[in-house]
């Protein structure tokens, strides 16, 4: 009966790791060679994988073929190059290496002089897989350094998300697609009307939107390059999980964030970090919604989280959820009907009547006058606060922090001379005096090694100091980010849910129909600092 061997071939994902295994067919070239000599009798059936890691062999779909026939006995031989090709781990490969064994087949590497069991070659084995993985591991090391070094840098190292796309001839520039901004803008614009992730995705479908694939493959065309792959892949429906990832992406408001998933190890599945590891660049690349729109969007979708109601009330409250309750903390309850004015009840009162508390009703007009007079008090304040802040304080620390920067420059520009007059110096006296060269460069290498030194120290300063003038600036745009919501609130006839829990946390409601407003924490932290 003529001996079936299984002769396997692979080839890495990873170029420089495969760089002297170019290609499946050199693999195959070379273990046919070897089997029409020492096997000349014999039928070899080959396996392969393509793009394939060998630090594992679950995603390995040759391999797996192959070892199912293995082990159920359809091949007695299994033959590759190297052992580089079988496993690039350690433990795995040894312990795969000895599954085999066991069920009786004989594994043969010829680029290794291994004929295992045949000969016992353990020993050069396990040393030949040590080998293999040292180059994964060191490769990993490498590509996480130069991943980490781009992120820092605020370089895009990943596919531009929906509705941008990366220039082709600038390297590391990122551009609108305007077909795909107009998709993002009005999703950001039904989202923010109330519509949810499943709904805004149904509408986008009915109306023919692109897709993201739908959108690349758009893009290549009009670069001329090919789109016949991506468009086979592409689909023209949309999911509700597309729709959440544009919701929730800061990218769309000019901010690069990176960091935000981590690979553990090679093979392993990403996780998400904590935020303040993210490296985050704000004004990075063009924004295609303004702030004020994703704040909204964002306020909406932690309201939701703790909001099961999905649907359109017919008598809607857009105080739901802030109003309480000023003496028993309860939520208010709205009560609306068809020739009464809408208002808000106690909720203990609604359920208990006044065992539990007093009524403390409210209409919703009184809410709104007396939110819009609180609104227009606070912006008039902030802008007061603003005007003398840059009128009396902030010219001052400016001042001083260009102040401080001048002379920072003028202080560089000194050292820098004076180095350049050392060098010109250790010129002339080698000159002068060649046999006493060693000192001269001894006293020179010292002297300049100390300029070097004060020049790095000027540097960390001047990159100090600028990054305080940047969070300045940034301080100076949300607090004017802020006054533009409560302009644009203030032209509205009514408030609705959306517009009041973008500026608004709670309100208590006395029994005499006082109030207690209290507004978002970060509209808080601005107030304070302008105090």
């Amino acid at each position: 009966m003529a001996l079936s061997i299984a002769g396997y071939a692979r080839i890495s994902v990873d170029e420089e790791l495969d760089q002297e295994n170019t290609s499946i067919e050199n693999q195959k070239a070379i273990i046919t060679e070897f089997v029409e000599r020492q096997f000349p009798d014999a039928s070899l059936t080959f396996f392969t994988d393509r793009d394939r890691s060998g630090y594992t062999f679950e995603q390995r779909e040759g391999y797996q073929a192959m070892r199912a026939a293995l082990r159920a006995g359809r091949f007695s031989v299994l033959i590759v190059k190297d052992f580089s090709r079988f496993s690039r781990r350690n433990s795995l490969g040894l312990y795969e290496l000895e599954v085999l064994r066991d069920e009786g087949v004989r594994i043969i590497s010829i680029g290794d002089h291994v004929d295992y069991p045949t000969r016992d070659d353990w020993l050069n084995i396990q040393f030949r897989f040590l080998m293999n993985e040292m180059p994964v591991t060191d490769t990993s090391k490498k590509v996480r350094a130069v991943v980490k070094s781009r992120q820092q840098k605020g370089e895009w190292i990943c596919a531009a998300p929906y509705g941008y796309y990366l220039d082709p001839l600038r390297k590391n520039t990122i551009l609108v697609d305007e077909e795909g901004a107009r998709v993002v803008r009005l999703i950001y614009r039904l989202y923010n009307e109330g519509w949810g992730y499943r709904r805004i995705a149904a509408y986008l479908t009915e109306k023919g939107y692109p897709t993201g694939l739908q959108l690349t493959a758009r893009q290549l065309r009009a670069r001329g390059a090919d789109a016949s792959k991506v468009e086979k892949r592409a689909s023209p429906v949309w999911n509700a999980g597309s729709v959440a990832k544009i919701i929730g992406n800061d990218f769309y408001i000019g901010t690069l964030r990176q960091g935000v998933w981590q690979r553990p190890g090679i093979n392993k599945t990403d996780r998400r970090t904590d935020p303040a590891a993210h490296q985050v660049f704000p004004n990075h690349h063009p924004a295609i919604i303004d702030a004020e729109t994703f704040a909204a969007a964002q306020e909406q979708a932690r309201q939701r989280a703790h909001t099961p109601y999905r649907g359109e009330r017919k008598y809607p409250h857009p105080y739901s959820g802030l109003l309480f309750c000023a003496d028993c903390g309860s939520p208010m309850f709205g009560v609306s009907y068809a020739h009464r004015p809408p208002g808000y009840l106690c909720g203990a009162y609604h359920r208990r009547g006044r065992k539990a508390c007093t009524s403390h009703h409210i209409h919703e007009r009184t809410l709104d006058e007396s939110i819009r007079a609180y609104i227009a008090a606070v912006r008039d304040s902030m802008t007061d606060a603003l005007g003398r802040l840059d009128a009396e304080r902030e010219q001052a620390r400016a001042g001083s922090l260009s102040g401080r920067l001048q002379k920072l420059e003028a202080e560089e520009t000194e050292l820098r001379r004076a180095l350049e007059a050392s060098t010109r110096e250790r010129i002339r006296q080698m000159l002068a005096r060649p046999e006493q060269e060693q000192t001269i460069q001894q006293t020179f290498d010292h002297l300049e090694q100390q300029y070097h030194l004060e020049l790095q120290n000027l540097a960390q300063k001047r990159a100090l100091l600028e990054g305080e003038a940047h969070k300045r600036a940034g301080l100076t745009r949300n607090i004017q980010g802020v006054l533009r919501t409560f302009d644009l609130l203030l032209q509205k006839e009514r408030f609705d849910r959306q517009d009041l829990r973008l500026i608004v946390e709670r309100i208590q409601v006395g029994a005499d129909g006082s109030l207690v407003i209290e507004l978002k924490s970060d509209i808080i932290d601005l107030l304070d600092l302008l105090r």
